[in-house]
């Protein structure tokens, strides 16, 4: 297959970013006639399908009678040669559209069509995180997640959604000497800020919402109704959430049920944390396979695996059809000693290249560069190898 990009619309300068240009590029000169002219020239081989992705008008005609089927990636009528990009298409993700058409993997979880009509999304993105198994560093992560948004000046808050343990209050306040506020202070209709406590009261450039105290519940509807009005405040809110299992999902008492399936029902992002091992990643493929029978996106799973220091006979699982895998962390006996002396936004080789990974899918527009963070850049191929 080959396919050609020719235009400068938002959907195609995000699909030229993703794709080398020699795979995309049309060896032409930029006006609309010189490049009509080459294609014409270099009719599609028998044995091949030809695809232009264009937002330029003009008569694409001669260059569809030579074999080549001209997607208009644009609103309005479509010029003659050309047709509309096909409802399956508009409904994918830029990861599937880049996989079909270029058989690349790339991370990008925005769907073509929002691209196609330039929508934007009038809240901030959300971002739980949870994990089928304990002891695979979920609360760290959440903390380093924010760390690094917070860093390039997206304003991040952290919710802590685990009720039980109050993961983040342990950390930020374990001899419970603050007067912090907690989701137990807010109620519909209050200031948004009564449940937030102000990154600099704790030394971090975020800020956080805890968990309440115990003795004092708060139900499920009340958190969603928090994050739906922080998603208003701040540019970007991570949801650190306790453990879930497949036999949860059903239960609206349960965070599952309750939190998380209606989130990734409505569309919104998730990442599981997979601990590498025989028995937890047979629970996380449960799992896995649970939201997969409930008929959630994958384009919306984020999956990345960890494994613990120590582990020698790692085999990673395949997720496709369940997810989109963003990597494997690789844990050492450094890290445990760092985490067990308080510490968590530090610079490791191990971990921040899946972390960049996962902020540039779950916030693609902000400009995360994982291949900064690559121990090795790979070699891509060129225009002629496609």
């Amino acid at each position: 297959m080959i396919a050609l990009i020719y235009g400068d619309s938002k959907l195609l300068q995000t699909l030229a970013g993703h794709v080398p240009p020699k795979r995309w590029m049309i060896p032409a000169g930029a006006d609309f006639g010189s490049t009509a002219s080459f294609l014409t020239r270099h009719p599609v081989p028998e044995d091949r399908r030809g695809y232009v992705l264009t937002n330029q008008p003009g008569n694409w005609l001669p260059v569809a009678r030579a074999g080549w089927t001209v997607y208009w990636c644009e609103q309005g009528q479509t010029p003659v040669g050309t047709q509309p990009l096909p409802s399956a298409l508009i409904s994918q993700s830029v990861t599937g559209f880049v996989g079909n058409f270029w058989k690349l993997r790339v991370v990008d979880k925005r769907i073509v069509g929002d691209l196609l009509l330039n929508r934007t999304r009038m809240t901030a993105p959300l971002l739980p995180v949870t994990s089928n198994t304990g002891g695979v560093g979920k609360t760290v992560s959440c903390r380093r997640l924010a760390e690094r948004a917070s860093e390039i000046g997206v304003r991040t808050l952290l919710v802590d959604g685990n009720m039980l343990q109050s993961s983040q209050r342990s950390f930020f306040d374990p001899r419970r000497t603050h007067d912090a506020n907690t989701l137990a202070d807010w109620r519909p209709g209050m200031d948004i800020r009564s449940a937030a406590n102000p990154g600099r009261d704790y030394g971090v450039t975020y800020d956080i919402a805890f968990a309440p105290p115990s003795g004092s519940p708060v139900g499920w509807q009340t958190y969603r109704k928090y994050i739906e009005e922080a998603r208003k405040q701040w540019d970007f809110v991570v949801l650190d959430l306790d453990r879930v299992s497949a036999d949860d999902l059903t239960n609206r008492e349960d965070v599952a049920g309750g939190l998380l399936v209606p989130y990734l029902q409505s569309g919104e992002t998730c990442l599981i944390i997979v601990k590498a091992g025989v028995q937890t990643q047979g629970d996380s493929m449960n799992l896995l396979s649970a939201f997969a029978s409930m008929r959630m996106p994958v384009e919306c799973i984020g999956i990345k695996d960890t494994v613990p220091a120590g582990l020698t006979d790692y085999r990673p699982l395949r997720y496709e059809g369940y997810g989109t895998f963003l990597g494997t962390e690789y844990q050492t006996i450094e890290t445990g000693n760092l985490i067990a002396a308080g510490r968590s936004n530090w610079t490791d080789p191990n971990l921040d290249y899946v972390r960049e990974q996962v902020l540039a899918w779950a916030l693609p527009d902000r400009g995360f560069d994982p291949e900064r963070f690559l121990p090795q850049q790979t070699k891509r191929k060129g225009w002629f190898h496609r």
